[in-house]
């Protein structure tokens, strides 16, 4: 991580936003506090393959006991 003070964060405010682009992340210090951090936002896509794959390895491939939820929505709607 790459920090730097707020005069600094104000000058040069694009190149550290190109920094972020690439993935790094900047903390900003006053006064040698941190003060303000910028991040690289999060992910866009899920991989579901790999969401799937976790939930089987937790939960298993069977079905969960008791009534499956479409058919309590269709009772309520009766």
């Amino acid at each position: 991580m790459k920090t730097v003070t707020l005069t600094q964060a104000k000058s040069k405010l694009d190149a550290l936003l190109r920094l972020v682009a690439e993935g790094q992340e900047v903390e900003i210090v006053e006064k040698r506090r941190p003060f303000a951090r910028l991040v690289p936002p999060p992910p866009d896509k899920v991989d579901w393959n790999e969401t799937s794959a976790k939930l089987e390895a937790i939960w298993g491939t069977e079905p969960l006991p008791g009534t499956p939820g479409s058919q309590i929505v269709s009772q309520g709607r009766r």
